[in-house]
């Protein structure tokens, strides 16, 4: 029978045409068998070329003339659109081998003799006295030699009956559909299939030979209609895209495919409030317009005059709703309106919708959330120096002192704080920002002092609970020793197993609770009520001699979960991000700042300086310590043989020092490092194996 080929083509004449130039005969030399017609489908989706069988009518004549033409490399029988046909299933191939082949003129077809080669499917060979030639199975191919199963090399012979049966192999296609848990998307997830056909490769003649095959792979494409049929089980689907399902179900690539996505709903906007004038305050100082700088016209302080409008209040925008891949709707996240905590010196009008000042002096808004407090503090001048004759000044709102604060005198200002020349051997402190005109000589000087508590509350809070929390495991382990009775806590409470554990492992609990309750009675006018509660509750359960009353493990564990809490609610804010300290020059003393710290004149001397934000000094650091929370920016830092200068910041944050002497340290969260040099223009930070590293 002749040979025959099953080819592929857009149309059936395109397929007889591919199969004609690949046996290279004409059309009226073949037989042609249509075994599928082209489909055309929908929209390009779900069409299916032509298959044709072309036979080549076999005559001895012809065979002499014509050699049918193959591909004649792996890669081409890889590549084209074709598959051969030895008269052989797909499945299963049992190939009947012939003792007789056509010789090719060339030097290894010449001599023959105990030699065995593959031609046409066949294994064939030639016997010679004294030669025994070999073969050698693939993995993939059973060798059959007199009706035996060979496994490993065998001595074939020319009389022998060798057969071999080539598997073909199928993994069919898998998919599966996939609504998310918000039903605004299905997912197909598709893992391609493929067909496998094999082959055994013809080998020239040699004494020994090791079989092998040629795989052809053709994709097996997933049916489009059974996805269809799926889909339309989950009713009233919408959003769905039919060209992207053609596109996988055709394609060979395994993954996970978007084929439909609801409308997602549109945010609305809460409520807002929006103030008239700019009233944050400006942390740079007044230019003249040639460029210099006024110190006395400072603008840091923004005022309002009584009557006047200080803001808008906008009530919320809702959301547009949006639809599911099911056809429901879904609804955008719920907006709120804004609400107005009315503080001194404001009122609410025209309905509530307008904010304005009942007393001239500095507003004051802290946000949190959707909550807007709104106050106007007054403002205290005092148009010569703090001293003895006026007295210390403790003030609820902003306090300007044309001259100095003298030796051991103390500001207090809930409000901001300017002083127009020095400040001597005093302490100072103001609720949000200060400015000091020139020096600042062995001073204290607090900028967000409110901050500066909170810190220092949330610190002892965070210690409190470590240890209250091993006191927890504490307890329930020596509640299984025989002596103690845990009926009795109910009673006298948990304080004997509370004083054993302080005298023993926990020796600086006590000292930690004395110190957070005692700034929590220092600032009971300025503190959340919360605070006050945990204070009492703190005092009641351990700071009492004889009893407590933590009258259970639970009740305590309980304690540790409300302080949990409260620490989180009073983190410092983002309503210190306007606070910030500014001074010319810094010599022996203490400045603290809840937002940024900048030094304008000389500089600083053996100074400490703190900041929650940003450091920047434009003149040197001479000695001291200096460390600020956002990054650090300095001119020149360090002495000759003088104090020691340390300069820190956290991990994630960067040190610039534009010139920097030998022996000063700077430390970048665990690390640090000693200049061993004079160096210039330097930039430090960790890089990413946490090591310091200069750019």
């Amino acid at each position: 029978m002749g040979r025959s080929i099953v080819a592929k083509g857009p149309t059936v004449k395109e397929a007889i045409n591919t199969a004609l130039n690949l046996l290279d005969v004409m059309k009226d030399q073949v037989d042609i068998e249509i075994i599928e017609t082209e489909k055309k489908g929908w929209l390009g989706m779900g069409s299916k070329p032509a298959v044709i069988r072309a036979t080549y009518r076999d005559s001895s004549t012809e065979q002499e003339k014509q050699e049918i033409k193959q591909p004649t490399n792996l890669k081409e029988l890889l590549t084209s659109d074709i598959h051969i046909s030895e008269e052989m299933e797909m499945f299963g191939n049992m190939i009947q081998l012939t003792k007789t082949s056509y010789i090719r003129p060339n030097s290894k077809w010449m001599d023959l003799d105990g030699k065995v080669w593959v031609k046409d499917g066949q294994i064939l060979c030639k016997n010679a006295p004294g030669k025994y030639p070999l073969v050698t199975p693939d993995k993939r191919i059973k060798l059959y030699r007199n009706h035996e199963l060979v496994v490993s090399t065998v001595v074939v012979d020319e009389n022998d009956s060798l057969k071999v049966e080539i598997e073909d192999e199928v993994k069919n296609p898998s998919w599966q559909l996939k609504m998310d848990d918000s039903m605004m998307s299905i997912t197909l997830t598709i893992t391609p299939g493929v067909r496998i056909y094999r082959k055994l490769i013809d080998q020239e003649p040699d004494t020994n030979i090791q079989l092998k095959i040629i795989e052809m792979r053709e994709s097996c494409p997933i049916e489009m209609n059974q996805v269809l049929e799926k889909l339309k089980e989950m009713k009233g689907l919408v959003g769905v895209d039919y060209s992207e399902i053609a596109r996988v179900c055709e394609g060979e690539e395994k993954g996970d495919f978007l084929i439909a996505s609801g409308e997602k709903p549109v945010p609305g906007k809460n409520g807002y409030f929006v103030s008239f004038k700019e009233l944050s305050i400006i942390k740079g100082v007044k230019e003249r317009l040639d460029g210099t700088v006024d110190h006395r016209e400072i603008q840091e302080f923004p005022s309002v005059e009584d009557g006047q409008l200080i803001g808008m209040i906008h009530p919320p925008i809702p959301g547009k709703p949006g639809t599911s891949v099911i056809g429901e709707p879904v609804m955008p996240p719920e907006v709120y309106p804004v609400v107005i905590h009315e503080g001194k010196g404001v009122a609410l009008v025209e309905n509530g919708t307008k904010v304005v000042a009942t007393e001239a002096g500095q507003p004051q808004i802290v946000t949190k959330k959707q909550l807007v407090k709104i106050s106007v503090v007054p403002k205290l001048v005092i148009r010569k120096d703090v001293n003895i004759e006026t007295g210390n000044v403790r003030f609820v709102g902003d306090v300007e002192v044309h001259g100095s604060v003298q030796d051991g005198m103390l500001i207090e200002a809930h409000g901001n704080v300017l002083v127009r020349e020095n400040i001597n051997m005093a302490k100072v402190s103001a609720g949000s920002s200060i400015i000091v005109h020139h020096n600042i000589i062995s001073s204290e000087v607090t900028a967000g002092k409110d901050a500066k508590i909170t810190m220092e509350m949330n610190h002892l809070t965070e210690e409190i609970i470590v240890q209250m929390k091993q006191m927890v495991k504490g307890i329930q382990q020596l509640s299984a020793v025989s002596a103690f009775k845990v009926s009795n806590f109910a009673q006298i409470g948990l304080g004997p197993l509370i004083k054993i554990l302080c005298d023993g492992k926990f020796k600086s609990f006590l000292s930690d609770i004395q110190s957070l309750v005692k700034l929590i009675e220092g600032g009971k006018d300025d503190l959340d009520s919360e605070w006050l509660e945990i204070g009492e509750s703190l005092k009641r359960g351990f700071m009492t001699s004889t009893s407590s009353d933590l009258r259970s493990v639970e009740h305590m564990a309980q304690l540790v979960r409300t302080l949990e809490g409260i620490q989180l609610n009073n983190s410092i804010s983002t309503e210190y991000t306007d606070c910030y300290m500014k001074v010319a020059f810094s010599h022996n003393s203490q400045l603290y700042s809840a937002g940024d710290l900048m030094i304008t004149g000389q500089g600083c001397y053996n100074s400490k300086l703190y900041a929650e934000g940003f450091i920047q000094i434009d003149g040197y650091v001479r000695g001291g310590e200096i460390y600020a929370a956002k990054g650090i920016k300095i001119k020149e830092a360090g002495t000759r043989g003088g104090a020691a200068t340390i300069i820190s910041v956290p991990k994630d944050q960067t040190i610039e020092i534009k010139r920097v002497m030998e022996d000063t340290v700077i430390q970048i969260g665990p690390k640090s490092h000693r200049f061993d040099k004079e160096m210039t223009f330097i930039s430090a930070r960790l890089n990413e194996d946490g090591y310091i590293y200069f750019q």
